[in-house]
């Protein structure tokens, strides 16, 4: 009896070695079964992150882009988009592989996020996540490929027209035409606030729903909006970037989680939206030309794309700038608004004199 209570232990305890993470793995360390481990191997180890980029807000005052501060402001995104902060893509991996949403269907401001490190778990709720990304709980509960709401009474065919954009070109439409505002604008769409991997030279039909909110002052949830997009990035393929890696950064930091020995990597020029963007965009004449500098390989690969990716998006720099479509609407509103004002007098004026002449009948 005892040699058979001896068999079934070392059995047990065979299971209980294979239902646990390899411990000469790097990453082993953060998991707690085997399970959880072979997930991140499988579905996010292998996916990159998405280049981080943050905007120089005073940039685009001195460079006359007053209207897209205007629209971010009016977002309540201009903090937003300037967030910098070294990054951590394998810790940024791990938390995407464990992250779950938890959220109450009959009052959606009421939502934990969880991810875990190891044996701990952590938790951040709406309004540490607020905080950190110095966004409000307030506007459309609205996600990326959701219809519009009907309120905003929103007209494709009108966008189109709005953004001088080629409705022709199906659901991929080459972001050439539009005014340097707008296409800046979008540019910190595809790249800070819905951050994807690909196709960041096009406008596609989500695209066109939100630039059409943002400039029309439509409130978005954006706490909403991003937290859903996370959520997207953890469902979704391995061919899928991860996205919001500084944002991951203050997270982590949030909690105090021990960053000391996990591979970082630090911003670079190239990731700020600076001059350089702005002279791509054909604005400020011609860029100071650098002296070229020993660089690793893969360093100098990495330019090169992200050169190639904003040339693609924002078109040559011998392009024409084009007039804001924001003055022009914002001036015709003015007349609107005066002929408004002239018709309501003339009525005034029309009532008086009735008065007048019934007085003296």
């Amino acid at each position: 009896m005892g040699r058979t209570k001896s068999t079934a232990k070392r059995a047990r305890q065979g299971e209980s070695s294979m239902d646990q993470p390899p411990q000469d793995h790097p990453m082993a360390r953060y998991f707690t079964n085997l399970v959880d481990f072979n997930n991140y191997l499988i579905k996010f180890a292998p996916r990159k992150e998405i280049t981080p980029r943050y905007l120089n807000m005073s940039l685009l005052d001195s460079q006359s882009f007053n209207n897209v501060h205007r629209i971010l402001s009016r977002q309540r995104l201009d903090e937003f988009v300037k967030l910098k902060d070294r990054f951590y893509p394998d810790l940024v991996a791990i938390a995407y592989s464990t992250l779950s949403i938890a959220s109450n269907e009959e009052n959606p401001s009421q939502f934990t996020i969880h991810f875990s490190m190891g044996n701990t778990k952590y938790e951040l709720n709406v309004g540490e996540f607020c905080l950190l990304t110095h966004l409000n709980w307030e506007g459309t509960l609205f996600k990326n490929g959701d219809n519009p709401p009907s309120e905003w009474r929103f007209d494709r065919i009108q966008a189109y027209q709005y953004f001088n954009l080629d409705p022709n070109c199906g659901n991929k439409i080459p972001i050439k035409p539009m005014s340097d505002e707008y296409r800046l604008l979008h540019y910190l769409l595809v790249w800070v606030i819905l951050p994807r991997n690909h196709n960041h030279g096009v406008v596609t039909d989500d695209d066109l729903v939100i630039l059409w909110a943002m400039v029309h002052n439509l409130e978005i949830n954006w706490s909403y909006f991003i937290i859903q997009h996370m959520k997207k990035i953890q469902e979704g393929s391995t061919t899928l970037g991860l996205g919001y890696v500084v944002l991951w950064t203050k997270i982590f930091k949030h909690h105090n989680i021990d960053l000391s020995n996990s591979i970082e990597k630090s911003l670079k020029e190239t990731n700020c939206i600076n001059l350089a963007t702005l002279h791509k965009m054909g604005r400020g004449g011609i860029a100071h030309q650098a002296q070229p500098q020993p660089q690793a390989q893969e360093e100098v690969q990495d330019q090169v794309q992200e050169e190639v990716q904003v040339q693609g998006h924002i078109g040559s720099s011998n392009s024409a700038p084009q007039p804001s479509m924001f003055d022009l609407m914002q001036e015709l509103q003015r007349i609107n608004m005066n002929i408004s004002r002239s018709q309501e007098e003339n009525q005034r004026n029309f009532t008086r004199m009735d008065r007048h002449f019934s007085r003296i009948n």
